[in-house]
């Protein structure tokens, strides 16, 4: 890790449990007004990379953590109880996250109440560190999946491709609006809200899924993911996912999810030199 990233790097602690905290590099401005999450820490193939833009250009970066999982989980005594920190940005989203990962926990009882409670603080711990969503903020993620799909025929584990996405709109899926598949692997794809980005994205030989505006209105559609709550709030929301290694199954694409970076902040938002 480098001086620079040391020096404008801090932590934040989840003050009702210290042990979960966010990683910030940078700090939420106006001009640019961009933040950058990473709500997964095992998915972190381009993090340092992104580090290094945020540092260079400006914005905030803010990285989830407690394990070096996927999942966050809550001690709430005696139990544990486990989430998805990115399903935890709505009501409806945090009780359905909370439902399917902790599936003998009962909907009345004080542990799931408290857990409820603690995502919806962390939720607003994550986009508070983000900066102010009134003044049209532009939002990245950043995330990595596993090789292929799983009923792909081809072995493929994971749960993310651009194939699979073509599948569920093919099969009218209504989170989805449009779906456009390009040359490159299939893991390697970008999410969006917006239609221009699709637009532009598409025309410069991307993958890339165009997320449908009702999501944000249709109470069926909510999944309390950062896109899904993007939406709900008419914020620019881009999502640039690649593949990573899953225990030495797939590889790191490091250099595609780079190069997908600058694509980004060159074309996209037209931060350059």
């Amino acid at each position: 890790m480098n001086l620079i990233f040391v020096l404008l790097s801090q932590i934040i602690a989840f003050p009702a449990q210290p042990n979960i905290k966010l990683e910030v590099v940078g700090q939420a401005s106006v001009t640019p007004n961009l933040a950058i999450f990473a709500p997964h820490e095992n998915e972190n193939v381009v993090n340092d990379y992104v580090s290094q833009k945020v540092t260079k250009y400006g914005g905030v970066f803010v990285i989830l953590r407690q394990n070096k999982e996927r999942w966050i989980r809550f001690n709430i005594d005696p139990f544990e109880v486990k989430i998805d920190p990115n399903r935890i940005f709505t009501e409806s989203g945090r009780h359905k996250n909370i439902i399917k990962h902790n599936p003998k926990l009962r909907t009345n009882t004080y542990v799931f109440h408290r857990a409820m409670l603690l995502s919806k603080r962390l939720a607003k711990l994550i986009t508070h560190t983000m900066g102010n969503t009134d003044s049209s903020p532009i939002w990245l993620a950043i995330h990595n999946n596993t090789h292929g799909y799983r009923g792909d025929n081809k072995q493929g584990r994971g749960d993310i491709s651009i194939q699979l996405y073509q599948q569920k709109l093919a099969n009218n899926a209504t989170f989805i609006k449009a779906v456009s598949q390009q040359y490159g692997d299939e893991d390697d794809l970008f999410f969006v809200t917006q239609q221009q980005d699709f637009n532009t994205l598409q025309q410069n030989g991307w993958n890339v899924v165009l997320q449908h505006p009702q999501v944000g209105v249709n109470p069926e559609e909510d999944n309390g993911s950062l896109s899904m709550y993007a939406q709900k709030l008419g914020i620019r929301y881009i999502n640039i996912e690649a593949e990573r290694s899953t225990y030495n199954f797939g590889e790191d694409h490091l250099i595609k999810q780079q190069q997908m970076v600058d694509f980004v902040f060159n074309q996209l938002l037209d931060i350059k030199d």
